[in-house]
């Protein structure tokens, strides 16, 4: 999975692209962690993810909320959409269909 990050005044865009999978948590966990300031996850490169890439959006959203940090999930392909609906993730995770942090 490529990641890059983008610094604006309200926080950081990571822009995700390639499989979100149990390969590629713990290079993203590494990335993404710990959590200090506000941030999105620009997932429109993301195509897949299973059960771990779903564990860690948890995982990064309850640290989030626990620091008083705001979290968006954003961009989604209609593929992984449907795998959040289908756990009723989206009715838990921040989703969003704007990129910016504080929008």
């Amino acid at each position: 999975m490529d990641i890059n990050r983008t610094t604006q005044a309200d926080g950081l865009i990571y822009h995700l692209r390639g499989r979100f999978d149990a390969h590629e948590v713990a290079k993203l966990k590494g990335t993404l962690e710990p959590v200090s300031q506000n941030f999105s996850l620009d997932m429109q490169g993301v195509n897949f993810i299973d059960s771990s890439g779903l564990a860690l959006l948890v995982s990064l959203y309850k640290k989030a909320r626990e620091a008083n940090v705001d979290m968006k999930i954003c961009n989604l392909q209609d593929t992984v959409k449907v795998i959040l609906e289908v756990t009723k993730l989206d009715m838990v995770l921040p989703l969003d269909n704007r990129q910016k942090v504080g929008s």
